[in-house]
């Protein structure tokens, strides 16, 4: 006698499926993979829902990162010598979603899942797109956003990099998402920066909202924002200036250390810049550069400093003192 499955098992087997066709497109983010996904899910609205429990999931387990690390000291070394996270997360995703602290009310269904628009640059490069409502987006590089348009609200998500957002006047709102802060805005410009331990937010134009803040952040204002935590600053005209100096292709320095201009140069380098001195970490820089050209920056570090570049197999760039004087 053929017995079937309770619906609970049922159900579990959905949500494990769902999470491991999510984590596989998450983690190649290959448009070839997401069109999978989304064609697994147009099979069965029941999909949809185990998929949405799936996103909402790994961002709850963005959230516990902020709290205490998902890896130990035991987690292995990735390709690049960094932590793989995502492997750490693939159990907290697996768990939050067996244990069922992700009920489908407390879930966003996104309908028309096909409508999502992936919008990407490569290292190096910087684009301009513009959606159908009307908003103007300029990603930096290695940057990537997801863009949904529906009928009542608009959304969009920064998955990494920067982006300069010029949201067209519309009726519904535009909800944006950044490392799991929400911003909201009717219209205006900002610029939203990515960083590997905050998100900044530099309004230009117009009023912008950040969900559990209490005050609205206005032009010439930037927002730091971390674990919750929100910091305002007013700017002054060439502050904001030198934040949107990369639109124009370039990077502005004012008094910055090495280690700060080496970090903004490495953004637009597939093989990065190395200090190999800490003395000369602290050397100040001032100037302006275009971003692509990190290699007449590192010519000026030898003429300015007797700064001495080391060039690897891998093309890397290892940036020492000055030999010694015989």
């Amino acid at each position: 006698m053929h017995r079937q499955m309770p619906e609970a098992g049922k159900r579990e087997t959905l949500d494990e499926e769902a999470a491991r066709r999510f984590l596989a497109a998450r983690d190649s983010n290959d448009p070839a993979a997401w069109n999978e996904a989304y064609a697994w899910i147009a099979a069965d609205p029941a999909r949809g829902v185990a998929f949405a429990r799936a996103e909402a999931a790994w961002a709850v387990a963005a959230r516990l990162d902020e709290l205490a690390p998902v890896i130990g000291p035991e987690a292995i070394a990735g390709p690049a010598g960094r932590f793989e996270a995502a492997v750490g997360r693939r159990h907290v995703v697996a768990g939050i979603l067996a244990s069922g602290l992700i009920g489908t009310a407390a879930t966003v269904a996104w309908q028309k899942l096909r409508e999502v628009e992936r919008l990407r640059t490569a290292i190096g490069e910087a684009r301009n797109f513009r959606l159908a409502d009307g908003t103007h987006l300029f990603l930096n590089t290695n940057s990537a956003v997801e863009v949904a348009l529906r009928d009542d609200r608009r959304f969009l998500r920064l998955l990494r990099g920067e982006a300069s957002i010029s949201v067209a006047p519309d009726p519904r709102p535009l909800v944006i998402d950044a490392a799991g802060t929400e911003i909201r805005a009717g219209h205006g410009r900002t610029n939203l920066r990515l960083r590997p331990d905050l998100l900044e937010m530099t309004v230009i134009e117009g009023v912008f909202r950040i969900a559990g803040f209490a005050a609205a952040v206005p032009a010439l204002t930037s927002a730091a924002i971390r674990a919750g935590q929100v910091a305002t600053s007013v700017l002054t005209a060439a502050q904001a200036a030198r934040r949107l100096a990369w639109q124009a292709g370039l990077v502005q320095f004012i008094d910055d250390t090495l280690t700060l201009a080496v970090d903004e140069f490495n953004r637009y380098r597939r093989a990065p810049l190395v200090i190999g001195d800490p003395e000369i970490a602290s050397v100040r820089i001032d100037g302006i550069f275009p971003t692509s050209a990190s290699d007449a920056f590192v010519g000026r570090l030898g003429q300015d400093f007797g700064i001495r570049r080391v060039v690897g197999a891998d093309r890397s760039v290892l940036l020492l003192r000055a030999a010694a004087q015989a």
